[in-house]
């Protein structure tokens, strides 16, 4: 990552208020606790999605950045960390994100290392890939974890110049490729486990499991 220390942003919790959930004054209990329930329903946005996966990650993990607007989000927010990290760039900037994650994790296991293989991007680079999904009969299970930031279309683009000035319709057309793929259908078809996540401890606790195969996490983001 490429984020200096001073710009690292905390996405953390608050820790508990152990003084106002155990105390004897009802309201300040109340309050404690809707707190405690407000940080267990936080929705997940662009950033705490990055910041979870990059906390759930760990030397022996192997993590894999799509060519979409996270990276560049988790480019921003997130500090560094001792972490096998991949992307495919160039001509192949968006081609085969799932094919070179699963080659990764394939190739991780077969020399007997432990940990999961992640993947993260966004809903076009996955739909670019899905027939990656598909995994011989004859092929070892990977341990893989893919999760799909799911906005309904290329929201990269939001940062072009011609975004400011171009009509809406022309913009949907030719770079926000605005979709109603149904991912746990695609992930059912290909013989994948699947999860859609809406908040930040429903994620962490996905992604802390232990993982035997290979899952689907397709978490809905704002447009």
């Amino acid at each position: 990552m490429q984020a200096s220390a001073a710009s690292v942003v905390d996405l953390s919790e608050n820790a508990p208020d152990q003084d106002g959930l155990h105390s004897t004054n009802l309201s300040a209990r109340r309050d404690a606790m809707r707190a405690e329930l407000a940080a267990v329903r936080r929705p997940l946005d662009r950033e705490l999605l990055v910041d979870a996966v990059w906390r759930a990650t760990w030397p022996h993990d192997r993590l894999m950045f799509g060519s979409s607007r996270l990276v560049r989000v988790a480019d921003a927010v997130l500090g560094g960390k001792k972490v096998p990290v991949h992307a495919n760039r160039g001509l192949a900037g968006i081609d085969g994100t799932i094919a070179t994650a699963t080659g990764i994790a394939l190739a991780s296991q077969a020399d007997g290392a432990a940990g999961v293989t992640r993947v993260i991007l966004g809903d076009l680079a996955f739909l670019h890939d899905v027939g990656a999904l598909l995994l011989p009969p004859d092929e070892v299970e990977p341990r893989l974890q893919v999760i799909v930031g799911n906005d309904g279309g290329g929201t990269i683009f939001d940062g072009l110049e011609v975004a400011a000035s171009a009509p809406r319709e022309d913009l949907d057309r030719v770079f926000y490729t605005p979709h109603t793929a149904q991912l746990e259908q695609l992930a059912a078809a290909y013989g994948w486990g699947y999860q859609r996540i809406t908040t930040r401890a429903a994620l962490d606790q996905a992604l802390t499991s232990p993982v035997a195969g290979r899952q689907l996490i397709e978490v809905p983001l704002p447009r």
